[in-house]
């Protein structure tokens, strides 16, 4: 074969395969433009939910760098001392009650976090606090994260809650089952969505 009979089949042949290419192309397009239209269901509504008269919770949703810190619910379900709101609600919002040495390590150890580079990331917190009739034990302490979503939110929480309950705006028993249950949960409920943040 001559070289320019060769060369002329070789650029014949690269034009079939780009025209093909070209083709190909387009015919994905129109395959991709076809996938994005949902098949019309006869009777099914297509248009979305009527909101006319649905008032909308009016809140921005704070910024939050990291995870959400939760307590291990094998570990800490939580534990409740005081039923009474009467009671409670004499005790400061502030009150802490003093956790042992050999509690807070029996704590961490439990969770995993037996160095002190982990227990530095974290401060052991009540899950229902004090304030709210929750009991100093073990089954109530878990190391909240200072970082990202965790201990600071939830002493946020804490407050309003002691707050709402000793107001009369929702039960102890109801508060104590919000933080036993999710914490971050309530948190989003009573501080974000109320604008307590």
């Amino acid at each position: 074969m001559t070289g320019s009979r060769s060369r002329a089949l070789i650029g014949g042949l690269g034009l079939v395969l780009l025209i093909g290419g070209i083709g190909g192309c387009g015919a994905a397009r129109h395959h991709t433009a076809a996938l994005r239209r949902a098949p019309v269901v006869p009777g099914e509504a297509t248009a979305g939910p009527d909101l006319t008269g649905v008032k909308l919770p009016n809140f921005i949703m704070p910024l939050t760098n990291g995870p959400v810190s939760r307590p291990r619910h094998s570990l800490t379900p939580g534990a409740v001392a005081i039923t009474s709101t009467a009671s409670v609600c004499a005790i400061s919002p502030h009150a802490r009650s003093p956790m042992p040495f050999p509690l807070q390590t029996a704590v961490y150890k439990a969770y995993g976090y037996t160095s002190p580079a982990a227990q530095h990331k974290y401060i052991l917190d009540y899950l229902i606090p004090i304030d709210l009739g929750g009991a100093p034990v073990a089954a109530n302490i878990w190391p909240a994260s200072t970082r990202g979503t965790g201990f600071y939110q939830k002493n946020q929480l804490d407050h309003i809650l002691h707050d709402m309950v000793c107001g009369r705006a929702i039960s102890l028993a109801h508060a104590q089952h919000a933080l036993e249950t999710d914490w971050y949960a309530a948190w989003l409920k009573y501080v974000v969505a109320t604008g307590h943040i």
